[in-house]
């Protein structure tokens, strides 16, 4: 909720839609622009945050700590950039208020703007 509350402040005027999922749990927001971003805590501490241009495999920016076989030295922060399989060093850390921000700046904006 918090992570909604933060990007519905800032880019409301850019939202289509927004879906909360409590099951799984997830929060997915489509922009005017027509991509989506998904964004995703659980109760193990892990998180993903990934913006989705189209069906296509790798047309996505995805910003996760699910798994430790990267070789980054954030680890197990990693971020997998548009287009590639391959991860990299990522600024988040799983903290909404710290990451969406970040998120919003980065990646979001320049798309919209």
């Amino acid at each position: 909720m918090l992570a909604r509350h933060i990007i519905v402040d800032e880019l409301l005027h850019e939202i289509k839609e927004i879906l909360i999922d409590d099951e799984r749990p997830r929060l997915e927001i489509t922009f005017l622009k027509g991509f989506k971003v998904h964004i995703r805590y659980n109760d193990f501490g892990e998180y993903s945050y990934q913006l989705t241009f189209s069906q296509k495999e790798v047309d996505r920016i995805r910003y996760d700590n699910f798994d430790m076989k990267w070789p980054v030295s954030t680890q197990p922060n990693h971020l997998h950039p548009k287009g590639d399989i391959k991860a990299i060093d990522s600024p988040m850390t799983g903290n909404p208020q710290h990451d969406i921000p970040l998120l919003i700046q980065n990646d979001i904006k320049p798309i919209i703007e």
